[in-house]
């Protein structure tokens, strides 16, 4: 199922036979309990039975022993496998960024974040179970065959019908409905992000209570999306305790046959009866297993569509001259739909502005510049090569940029490592953020502990401008740099871009400023 990162049979023997372990010593308890509750009916010696008393008490602890060792050697395999998984994801995803940016956040978050953990889930909740109760039911039907073929026969089709009806049964509720809570689910996450990631400008606009409603539809329908399987698990488990019943009791009437017929004692009966309720308790699990194994099946669908880029045949990369001109013919932009064309012809040094009202894809339009979108029409170039295909030439600083939890050096250095902290205290200074800099107790190595919350909406704008002027890209497309800036700071942000002489490390570039109608 996981093609990014496949599990090897290997690592799969010490969780099932781990698992295997644990069910026999839960099987060997209740046919040793069984033995000694019709031995102690025939008020025997009790020396006749410390050995058995003895027994039980070892086979419950060791039981526990054993499920505790399953459960830690099962859940390391999974944690490994989502952190293999999710490391070929952002590997396959860097190497093609035009891929990821084609995904939106939510789609990206949910994939990079539920589908692997769903992936994750489907070893300790399929995977291990499935074998688990495959190498328990195939030992404990032998063992029933020790003592009676008839039995084991019966214990052989119980078990086979539970491990067959049930988990078809919860799979196909399941799987009708799975569709549907995926979708659910990306909404739900992409409506939550945009909530918490750009609370402060929707205050600001007055559109929080709006962005709230929709958090709020998309968390009932993914909750009603995300129980309608449960009817389906319902019937998977009630049909699995049918046939377990249906089960025991067969073997009593077969059992109790031969033991009538042939005079076999009452240990024989009690062991054979209650051996086939213990062997039920594997197969028990496997309508969930077939749950978690259906739900995971659109993950990996998903996910599957990232392993299939291939890394190797990533575009090469190419470095533009060190005066680009940009230029955009027809260029038609979107997502699923059109948004808008553009036409730009923008030689090196040039200052582009665009204003428009919020929603009518400005940073969809930068993205494309960018060449982390295929335009939907027409054509974007960089002296002639597409911008997906040059490497260092173009910086897209989004609006919502990220503030890692480290220094403010560090952060600042993101996307030039050799800047200096004279370069940078100039770029500071620059963008109006020398007073505050200066007020912080360790100055550039002051932690941002909280990431962007560490700042305010404003410095964090002034942090991502200089963020970008540091770096070396002759082209940088800014998205929003005046965003939570009053409108005396909002004109020196502008007043900077519009310098002939930028600071940083080029004084020449070509800036396109993308910002909403005031």
């Amino acid at each position: 199922m996981n093609k990014l990162s496949p599990i090897r049979f290997r690592e799969l023997v010490p969780p099932i036979l781990a698992g295997t372990v644990t069910m026999l010593a839960s099987i060997t308890l209740t046919v040793v309990s069984a033995w000694l509750i019709t031995k102690a009916w025939e008020m025997p010696p009790v020396m006749d039975l410390t050995v058995a008393v003895t027994a039980v008490r070892a086979l419950g602890i060791s039981r526990a022993l054993f499920r505790y060792i399953e459960r830690i050697v099962s859940h390391k395999l999974a944690l490994n496998v989502a952190s293999r998984t999710r490391a070929a994801a952002y590997e396959r995803l860097a190497a093609v960024p035009a891929q990821a940016m084609s995904l939106k956040r939510g789609e990206l978050l949910s994939r990079l974040g539920a589908d692997i953990d769903s992936l994750s889930d489907v070893i300790v909740r399929t995977i291990v179970p499935t074998g688990v109760a495959a190498l328990t039911s195939v030992l404990a039907i032998a063992f029933a065959g020790l003592l009676s073929w008839a039995v084991a026969l019966v214990l052989l089709l119980g078990l086979s019908l539970a491990a067959i009806i049930p988990p078809a049964l919860a799979a196909r509720g399941v799987r009708l409905a799975e569709e549907n809570r995926a979708t659910a689910f990306a909404e739900y996450t992409s409506a939550i992000d945009h909530v918490l990631v750009d609370q402060a400008g929707l205050r600001v606009r007055g559109e929080m209570p709006q962005a709230l409603a929709t958090a709020d539809r998309a968390a009932t329908a993914y909750a009603a999306a995300d129980e309608s399987g449960a009817s389906a698990t319902a019937i998977g488990a009630a049909s699995s305790i049918w046939l377990h019943g249906f089960t025991v009791v067969a073997v009593l009437l077969v059992a109790g046959g031969f033991y009538s017929s042939d005079s076999y004692s009452p240990q024989w009966l009690g062991v054979l009866v209650l051996l086939s309720l213990a062997a039920f308790e594997s197969v028990s699990l496997l309508p969930d297993a077939a749950v978690a194994r259906t739900r995971a099946a659109g993950a990996a669908q998903r996910l599957a569509e990232i392993a299939e880029i291939p890394v190797e045949q990533a575009p090469a990369l190419r470095v533009a001259s060190a005066t680009p001109h940009l230029r955009a013919h027809g260029l038609v932009y979107g997502w699923d739909s059109d948004l808008g064309t553009c036409d730009l012809d923008l030689p090196f040094g040039s200052r582009h502005e665009i204003i428009a009202p919020s929603g009518t894809g400005k940073t969809t339009l930068l993205l494309t510049l960018a060449g982390f979108l295929t335009p939907r029409a027409g054509s974007v170039e960089i002296d002639g090569i597409s911008p997906a295909h040059l490497a260092g030439t173009v910086l897209f600083s989004p609006e919502d940029g990220h503030i890692f939890a480290t220094t403010l050096r560090d952060n600042l250095a993101l996307g030039a490592p050799t800047a200096t902290d004279s370069d940078m205290l100039a770029v500071i200074e620059a963008v109006g953020l020398s007073d505050w800099v200066n007020g912080l107790e360790q100055g550039l190595s002051t932690v941002l502990r909280q990431g962007a919350h560490s700042l305010s909406g404003g410095q964090r704008r002034r942090v991502l401008l200089a963020r970008a002027l540091l770096s070396d890209a002759p082209i940088l497309l800014l998205d929003e740099p005046t965003e939570h800036l009053d409108a005396e700071g909002s004109a020196e942000m502008l007043a900077l871009l519009s310098r002939d002489e930028l600071p940083g490390a080029l004084a020449k570039r070509t800036v396109v400023v993308v910002r909403h109608v005031r």
